[in-house]
């Protein structure tokens, strides 16, 4: 997804009430004690011993995450509905042009600091404007350095800092689609994360595809596993083309080419963890389908899981009542009670 493509990604956002707001978080039940026992009972909890090459990038127990909108307000509104803080937001900087990449760093790393929440970055490979091709020789690694040198500053007491780059490049719609360019994107890839891995050894990186067959073999962009942490996946259940049955549309999700199954064996043979840092669901008959993906999710090594609690681009929102039956059991999954 694309959350830059509308006005909740703007750099304009109004934090004027948030001292308010954190005000209201630290009063409600999801803080303290309450909070405490519902994040040691965590759905997302995986007791898989991870392979050796990810000890320092798996933690304790899967992640859950969300996406609101580039909003604070909205992650307390998420979390008061969810009965549980967070264990991450899904974070973006911009990629309008050079000026949009440079300076949404710094702010994006003052608008999360506020908050005091792990944040999952996505920090874009290149803007609008610029070329693989210019990235993987090494041209913009100036650019690289200075994304580096903020976000290294982030949360000092987390051990490692969650980074995508380059995500669902294996489909045509952003400015770093591999079609027709595996080996750019490779190259860009991978100085991209020896840029950040001088800078911090905290950083940890996810390659991350899109589900399904949008255009390309996803493995002809991988860019090897010595840049490579984390093997992540974008999937949304979208009623406009997939199955409308809940069960028929994971299973669909599960078996397609280059599908849920592919990614976790893929995974596993390069003895990765695995992520998936953008899921969504725009039906109310979802139940079914939350369970499946639930599921799945305990049952493999998930870093961590990020549900696109947001309505721009993908009709996914479910704080707001408008998919009461598929909210209700999203919230028995994942509220950690």
């Amino acid at each position: 997804m694309d959350p830059c493509a509308h006005k909740n990604c703007t750099k304009y956002f109004s934090i004027k009430n948030l001292p308010m707001l954190l005000l209201i978080a630290s009063l409600s039940p999801i803080i303290g004690a309450c909070v405490e026992e519902a994040t040691s009972k965590s759905v997302a909890g995986n007791t898989k011993t991870p392979p050796p090459n990810a000890q320092r990038v798996i933690p304790d127990r899967q992640l859950l995450g969300a996406y609101n909108s580039n909003s604070p307000e909205r992650v307390l509104q998420f979390e008061n509905w969810l009965g549980r803080r967070v264990d991450g937001i899904l974070g973006y900087t911009g990629h309008a042009n050079w000026a949009d990449y440079d300076g949404s760093v710094g702010w994006a790393f003052e608008l999360w600091k506020q908050l005091d929440r792990r944040v999952l970055w996505s920090v874009p490979l290149i803007p609008k404007g610029a070329s693989l091709s210019e990235a993987a020789a090494g041209k913009y690694n100036n650019h690289y350095r200075k994304a580096a040198r903020i976000l290294a500053k982030y949360r000092p007491q987390d051990e490692v800092l969650y980074i995508r780059t380059g995500w669902e490049f294996n489909g045509d719609w952003f400015p770093w689609s591999a079609q027709g360019k595996a080996e750019e994107f490779k190259g860009a890839f991978q100085n991209f994360v020896q840029v950040f891995r001088s800078v911090s050894s905290r950083f940890k990186f996810e390659w991350n595809v899109n589900i399904g067959d949008v255009g390309m073999d996803p493995v002809n962009a991988y860019p090897g596993d010595e840049y490579v942490d984390i093997i992540g996946m974008d999937f949304y259940w979208n009623t406009n083309w997939d199955p409308v049955d809940p069960a028929a549309a994971f299973h669909s999700m599960l078996n397609r080419k280059w599908g849920l199954k592919w990614h976790q064996e893929f995974a596993q043979s390069r003895g990765k963890p695995t992520a998936y840092s953008e899921w969504g669901v725009m039906s109310n008959d979802g139940a079914a389908y939350i369970e499946l993906v639930k599921d799945w999710f305990v049952k493999h090594d998930v870093v961590y899981q990020t549900y696109w609690n947001s309505n721009a681009d993908f009709k996914g929102m479910l704080s707001k009542g408008e998919y009461p039956d598929t909210a209700k059991a999203y919230k028995a999954a994942f509220d950690g009670h």
